[in-house]
């Protein structure tokens, strides 16, 4: 059935990793906020650019690509015949180098932040160390549901069975978007270890100081001086 396949399908999956993204967007809105508030203007501008490209690459993995293909890649890599290298359906190589194209620029922006405004190399390790631990089980849980998946409802469905399809298809759009995210944190972290190492070179990590806070200082020190030389 028509419904069946669209809700098994990429752009159900997109839709729905759409809306994490907003839910994950408004529980750190606040953080979110500081990020684009950033006193230096190039941050902001890379802000908006990273917002840009990434909003680009979900839109364009969930219209054109293959979200399940693309989590399934450290699989099919890893295999030892290429016949096991090979995936179900394949994305054409040119709508796949679009889809690295973006994802490579939204990973690189998205790791410039986290190493200015998140955290240093422990916490990036930690997050890598944690997704590529994360990844094996629930890519071998995601397996057996999609298999599952499959199968689909039969002919003639009762309601029970539209809920109990219901139900496994909830659990089947977590596991996939957890596997997204843990596929792009992974990413992420992993290229936020040279970025934050050459911002602490360059000394770009740190916000400037504000010109606000320049003239509060500037008045403190004045005022401790003249204490210093009447006392």
């Amino acid at each position: 059935m028509d419904v069946e396949r669209f809700l098994a399908g990429n752009v159900a999956l997109g839709l729905v990793l759409v809306g994490v993204l907003g839910g994950l967007a408004r529980a750190n809105r606040s953080f979110l906020r500081d990020v684009g508030r950033d006193p230096d203007a190039p941050w902001r501008i890379l802000a908006r650019l990273a917002l840009l490209i990434g909003a680009a690459a979900v839109l364009w993995t969930t219209v054109r690509d293959n979200w399940r293909g693309l989590f399934s890649l450290p699989y099919h890599v890893s295999r030892r015949f290429p016949s096991e290298r090979a995936g179900f359906e394949p994305t054409p190589d040119g709508i796949r180098r679009v889809t690295i194209v973006l994802l490579g620029l939204s990973v690189l922006l998205t790791a410039a932040l986290m190493a200015r405004h998140v955290g240093g190399y422990g916490l990036q390790v930690t997050v890598l160390l944690g997704a590529v631990i994360l990844w094996g089980p629930m890519f071998v849980l995601r397996q057996r549901l999609d298999f599952d998946l499959a199968l689909g409802l039969g002919d003639d469905p009762g309601a029970a069975d539209l809920v109990g399809y219901g139900l496994f298809l909830v659990f089947a759009w977590l596991f996939d978007v957890g596997l997204i995210l843990l596929c792009y944190a992974a990413l992420v972290a992993v290229v936020a270890l040279p970025v934050t190492l050459l911002l602490d070179v360059t000394r770009l990590r740190c916000p400037r100081t504000t010109g606000e806070a320049q003239v509060f200082f500037a008045s403190l020190g004045e005022r401790a001086e003249s204490v210093r030389r009447t006392g």
